[in-house]
């Protein structure tokens, strides 16, 4: 199986802020009333620290803001949340963001101390709005929903000019020493590709060929049979994700950074999609050897740009681990650049006893060849040339034919010669016989 790990991009990677922390369990009555002595390393590290809603806050958040329970001003009156991407302030939200569905529902808690701590300087003085908030009282062990006003988090406020009005009738108030706590949104950091499926369609175009190593094949034995062996290579697999087909008006995504699945490992890509996976691979070959004889084997690797497509389910992801379903995608597509497959190069032979080492003759006899990651199909080796035992065939089929010529040759020119002797005879004993006449 291949191993992957991330690498560094050619654009700085995206980098989550180290001491903004998101914390899913609701904070209970009796660790608000704990003092702190000692903070952990926990406490320590995070300097923001947001807690998402439960399901039954978010619930309640909703009934109270988006229906009205008997509060005359609540239609008239607009309450703000903050917005906040990576722990950075990144806008405000008006409460009929959240009633409409058009906010984030990952929404949070940020303590009002925080808040002045870290985003009050942003803020300007000038501004007349109220923020959403909820307050906890400790001795009542009751928890409401409230705003309180802009001018208030500006000024940092922290005594008792500080009030928090409950929402729904608007008839009561709390102050600081009862945990007011500020709604915000937590925005994406990013998507994650994850359940990748690939489609059956794709398209693979060769590409140039490399050399990955150098092995050797050695028979000690004293009698001829198969060898195998194999080298690890490695290789930076390429991704190139088509971003068009992500970011489509089917889809409506916002243009984050994108995680990719790839390999059992998360891949994180640059903004135009690209990315790389270092991958370790290992090659078998083998070839059948004469005895007491070895051979010198170079491993080539064949690139290919393999052209896919696939299906997978969009997450929306927060920053330390926490993630939430967004919706599936279909028909989106990426090219892989990677090693598809290895050839042996087998060099000259060398052996002790003279004897030739020969590759595979017959398909039934031949070993597999196998692919890097060992379930490819199988195909037989090159048989060895045969030209080394026509050579000696072919020149005694000459002389034998050059005999039989030889032969012919003589047999016609031996009948022709018998012939003319016999007729000079005959034109001798002519010309004896018209003499004697005369």
């Amino acid at each position: 199986m291949a191993l992957g790990v991330l690498l560094p991009m050619c654009c700085q990677a995206f980098l989550e802020r180290s001491d903004f922390c998101i914390e899913t369990s609701p904070t209970l009555l009796i660790d608000m009333d704990r003092r702190v002595v000692m903070p952990s390393e926990k406490q320590k590290k995070c300097l923001i620290t947001a807690t998402t809603l439960t399901v039954k806050e978010k619930d309640s958040l909703i009934d109270t803001m988006c229906t009205d329970h008997g509060s005359t001003t609540m239609k008239k009156s607009i309450h703000h949340f903050f917005k906040l991407h990576n722990g950075e302030l990144n806008g405000r939200g008006a409460h009929q963001e959240i009633c409409s569905g058009n906010a984030h529902t990952m929404l949070a808690w940020v303590p009002y101390s925080i808040m002045i701590q870290n985003y009050a300087a942003e803020l300007n003085p000038k501004e007349r709005l109220s923020y959403i908030a909820k307050a906890t009282n400790l001795e009542r062990e009751k928890t409401e929903l409230c705003h309180f006003r802009h001018t208030d988090l500006v000024n940092g406020v922290l005594d008792n000019l500080f009030t928090c009005v409950v929402m729904i009738f608007e008839d009561n108030f709390y102050g600081v020493e009862d945990n007011i706590n500020v709604l915000v949104e937590l925005q994406p950091l990013m998507y994650q590709l994850r359940n990748v499926t690939y489609l059956p369609w794709r398209n693979v175009t060769n590409s140039y060929k490399m050399h990955l190593g150098n092995a050797m094949l050695k028979n000690p034995s004293g009698q001829r049979k198969p060898i195998y062996g194999s080298i690890n290579y490695a290789y930076v697999e390429k991704i190139r994700l088509n971003t068009s087909s992500i970011y489509t008006p089917e889809h409506q995504l916002e243009k984050l950074p994108l995680l990719l699945e790839h390999r059992g490992s998360v891949l994180e890509l640059n903004e135009a999609g690209e990315g790389g996976l270092d991958v370790h691979e290992q090659a078998y070959f083998g070839r059948t050897m004469d005895a007491k004889s070895d051979v010198k084997v170079q491993i080539i690797g064949q690139w290919v740009d393999q052209h896919r497509e696939f299906s997978a389910d969009v997450y929306e992801y927060y920053g330390h681990g926490l993630v939430r379903f967004k919706l599936p995608i279909t028909g989106a597509r990426l090219t892989l650049v990677r090693i598809d497959g290895t050839e042996p190069a087998f060099e000259a032979p060398e052996s002790s006893n003279l004897a030739k080492a020969s590759l595979f003759r017959d398909m039934d006899a031949a070993p597999a060849k196998l692919s890097v990651n060992g379930s490819a199909e199988f195909n037989e080796w090159e048989a060895e040339e045969e030209g080394s035992s026509f050579y000696p065939w072919f020149v005694i089929s000459c002389l034998l034919i050059g005999i039989v010529l030889v032969i012919v040759i003589y047999g016609i020119v031996r009948v022709y010669n018998k012939k003319q002797k016999e007729r000079q005879k005959y034109e001798l004993a002519n010309t004896n016989n018209t003499q004697s006449c005369a």
